[in-house]
């Protein structure tokens, strides 16, 4: 059995319970709509034996082969607003949080802390260069002169958040350079714009399934909301390519994983960032590749 960890209306965890149901793998939703329901009762001489109530049923953590965790900021819940037991649910998480980092026979994805990696892009890009993969060349800086220094290299650059944050990738145009001198107050960080085609690579165990992105926006996440296009579709990457990203992904110790890079129209391979809780399912639902099935079979395969 195994145990799927947040809102089960979400896409990806509804994907991933109906591929369970396909495969009959037994699941038990932890609903954290219901947060204010779960238990945490750790056992620290063996984490192993601790157990997780949800609400309806309570599970000893060894008894389970895996937990695929998808939980956004609990504080956030809509129904945490309006609860009286704040301060037992925090505690909850404390405790939760601590169960989950520890090594059991459960098989975790992704741990809470190992997921931290994403709170500083500057740390991934440093990991990403060990394992053989482009970055392109970037300025993270508060110092508008700098910053200068570094577009004047450059026809084209964009900014984006150095952060785990979500944010929209823009590219420099006169307007954010009239307003450059803002980034005293927080630092940001600037990269060469590089053309050609994105790929976002689902690392799952050892396994690399990679989906194409054209499109005519700067971040095709947002090409919709812009008037633009963006078009996806299955990619065949090299077999060099595939085993850095799945490398990549295990040394930050993520078997699932989300890595974005981008072909570009000069042949490098360059990898912007790694995604250590990637929304997968809008890429299966735009190419039917069956990310979730195979999440499905590395969790149910347990330890």
């Amino acid at each position: 059995m195994i145990i799927l960890m947040g809102i089960p209306s979400e896409t990806p965890l509804r994907l991933l319970a109906e591929a369970c149901a396909v495969k009959q793998i037994p699941y038990e939703f932890f609903n954290q709509r219901r947060q204010e329901h779960w238990t945490v009762e750790p056992d620290y001489n063996l984490i192993g034996d601790s157990i997780l109530g949800n609400g309806d049923k309570r599970f000893r953590l060894n008894d389970c082969k895996g937990l695929y965790l998808r939980s956004m900021d609990h504080t956030e819940v809509p129904e945490y607003a309006s609860s009286q037991n704040k301060k037992t649910i925090n505690e909850m998480y404390t405790r939760l949080y601590q169960v989950l980092d520890a090594e059991t026979s459960c098989k975790v994805v992704n741990a809470p802390s190992v997921q931290m990696s994403n709170n500083s892009k500057p740390y991934q890009s440093l990991i990403i260069k060990k394992h053989g993969l482009d970055i392109p060349d970037m300025c993270i800086t508060n110092n508008e002169d700098e910053a200068r220094g570094f577009l004047a290299k450059y026809k084209s650059a964009i900014y984006k958040s150095i952060s785990g944050t979500r944010s929209i990738v823009k590219q420099v145009d006169e307007k954010s350079m009239q307003s450059l001198h803002k980034i005293k107050y927080c630092p940001v960080q600037f990269q060469e714009y590089v053309s050609g085609f994105n790929v976002r690579v689902h690392v799952v165990g050892y396994h690399a399934i990679a989906t194409k992105i054209c499109s005519d926006a700067v971040d095709y996440r947002y090409a919709h909301s812009e008037g633009k296009t963006t078009e996806l579709e299955p990619f065949k990457m090299s077999d060099d390519v595939a085993e850095k990203c799945i490398s990549l992904a295990h040394s930050l110790h993520l078997p699932f994983a989300g890595i974005d890079l981008m072909i570009t129209n000069d042949g490098r391979t360059i990898c912007f960032e790694v995604n250590p809780s990637p929304g997968y399912s809008y890429y299966e639902l735009n190419t039917g590749q069956l990310i979730s099935h195979a999440l499905a079979d590395y969790i149910g395969q347990g330890a």
